[in-house]
């Protein structure tokens, strides 16, 4: 009787999710990108399990350099494509975390 209680239920299965390609190992240029540096090096696992579990759409979590006066800087950056779904990471999950920085700790 369980068995069968199980069966009639409707299943969502996201095929993005089945197959992995919700999740980018790259960042396409037509992507809403979103620094996340501003927030503690060491939560951006947590804002990546934040992102698969708020969000629909596909993602990147990169890491990549950046030149800036004459220094090598590494930046971390959260792509989306859907730029909602950006405003929406920046709004609910950076602006909590904005005062979580290393450097607040010293």
């Amino acid at each position: 009787m369980a068995l069968l209680c199980i069966m009639t239920m409707p299943l969502k299965i996201d095929p993005r999710d089945w197959f992995e390609t919700r999740r980018l190992a790259w960042m396409p240029s037509h992507f809403a990108r979103v620094s996340i540096d501003s927030i503690d090096i060491f939560i951006h696992g947590e804002a990546e399990a934040w992102i698969a579990e708020n969000t629909q759409g596909r993602y990147a979590v990169i890491t990549c350099a950046v030149q800036e006066k004459n220094k090598l800087l590494s930046k971390v950056y959260a792509g989306f494509e859907d730029p909602a779904e950006a405003t929406y990471f920046t709004l609910s999950f950076l602006s909590r975390h904005k005062d979580r920085r290393f450097d607040n700790f010293i």
